[in-house]
């Protein structure tokens, strides 16, 4: 093989499997799917159960999507990578890829350029694709390098292929919040720094079910079984900043256990102005924050749900800039009649999505609001005011 030749996606998977073995398991059930992940690490594993618990499962059955997590050193790509194009306003060169040809479409490797790690994938996005395209393979979705200290990375990794699977079943990729009140979804989405991940936790405080922080899919009412839109989420947690989790006076008391201990003491005394300038971002286990929901008969629940029926969305559309004494405004909207507003929605996805998934995706703004038809939304505009967003979108939600 020339140097010109990049390796086929199954013989490079196949040298990553080969490697080392990978006794330390762990299975996850999201909705109607089970994830398997498997490592050469226990603290790996340990790390992630933790983290995923609402989702592991001791189910038995054969795995829809395959993980392998090989810790170890920073090592330099098998193949030469190219540059991705960045979308505006985000950090240019963050990951470097390589296509690398095979079955089914082939694969891709991804570097990403912070971390050093490397994630391969590939094989289809079915099990049956997967097996005829690499049969001796024991995971198509490999990340190699320092593991144990990326935990996130390894965590969008395994929610950008689930994600991917969905998007080439016909589900709509969608940035935005989710909550859950009863059987009744809501979607809040909002350009960079609107806040509705802060939006979300407050209507967690006030009982509302968390459903997810920052994607989402909607299953069009023509896939549903009950014949409206779904609102499905992903298993990631919100990563918050120190401001986040310290800076509102409603949240702070739920979302301080998200920050060490040694550090609380050291946020605590900072003014406020430099508090929500600093970037170091933290976990907050939805669970561990706002506490499991318990039966009458004992039964806990988490507060961490994946899917409900899509009641509405809300689009922040507000100003952080704005006076102290200029009020919030909730209006009801028409997305049809307001591109600008759907695009605050509308995700592309990313360099996790292989090509063969995306040519049955719905990605155009049409696809959208035809996944979207019969939801109503609601635009918070004005000065932004968590409190009264939170009261707008629990009566958004009650009628």
């Amino acid at each position: 093989m020339s140097p010109a030749e990049p390796p086929r996606f199954e013989a490079l998977a196949g040298a990553y499997a080969a490697r080392a073995a990978a006794p330390f398991a762990l299975a996850l059930r999201l909705e109607e799917l089970t994830l398997s992940l498997r490592s050469n690490s226990l603290a790996v594993i340990e790390d992630l159960r933790a983290y995923f618990a609402p989702f592991v499962t001791q189910d038995a059955a054969p795995a829809d999507l395959d993980f392998l997590f090989l810790d170890g050193p920073v090592e330099e790509p098998p193949v030469p990578l190219a540059t991705r194009p960045h979308l505006p306003g985000k950090k240019p060169d963050k990951e470097r890829t390589a296509e690398l040809p095979g079955t089914h479409c082939g694969g891709r490797l991804v570097r990403k350029q912070a971390t050093g790690m490397l994630f391969l994938f590939g094989g289809g996005t079915d099990t049956a694709a997967r097996n005829s395209a690499a049969p001796n393979i024991a995971a198509p979705n490999i990340a190699v390098g320092p593991c144990a200290a990326n935990r996130n990375q390894l965590v969008n990794f395994l929610c950008a292929r689930y994600m991917e699977r969905r998007v080439a079943a016909g589900w709509v990729l969608g940035h935005a919040s989710g909550v859950v009140q009863g059987d009744k979804a809501l979607a809040l989405c909002g350009f960079a720094g609107m806040g509705k991940s802060t939006l979300a936790l407050h209507l967690v405080a006030r009982g509302l079910d968390f459903l997810s922080n920052d994607r989402v899919l909607v299953e069009p009412a023509a896939h549903a079984e009950n014949g409206t839109p779904v609102l499905h989420g992903i298993p990631k947690h919100p990563r918050l900043n120190p401001g986040t989790a310290l800076g509102n006076p409603e949240l702070a008391p739920l979302l301080s256990c998200a920050l060490p201990a040694s550090f609380r003491a050291v946020y605590a005394d900072m003014p406020a102005e430099a508090l929500f300038g600093v970037e170091d971002k933290y976990d907050a286990i939805i669970d561990d924050c706002f506490g499991v929901e318990t039966s009458l008969e004992g039964a806990k629940r988490s507060r961490f749900r994946l899917a409900a029926p899509l009641a509405g969305v809300v689009v922040l559309n507000w100003r952080h800039t704005a006076g102290p004494g200029e009020p919030m405004r909730a209006a009801r909207v028409d997305l049809a009649q307001r591109p600008d507003l759907l695009e605050a929605l509308r995700k592309p996805p990313g360099a996790f999505y292989l090509p063969g998934a995306l040519e049955t995706a719905r990605l155009t703004a049409a696809d959208c609001l035809r996944a979207l038809s019969g939801v109503p939304a609601l635009e918070l505009c004005g000065g932004s005011h968590f409190a009264a967003g939170t009261a707008a979108c629990l009566e958004f939600l009650d009628h």
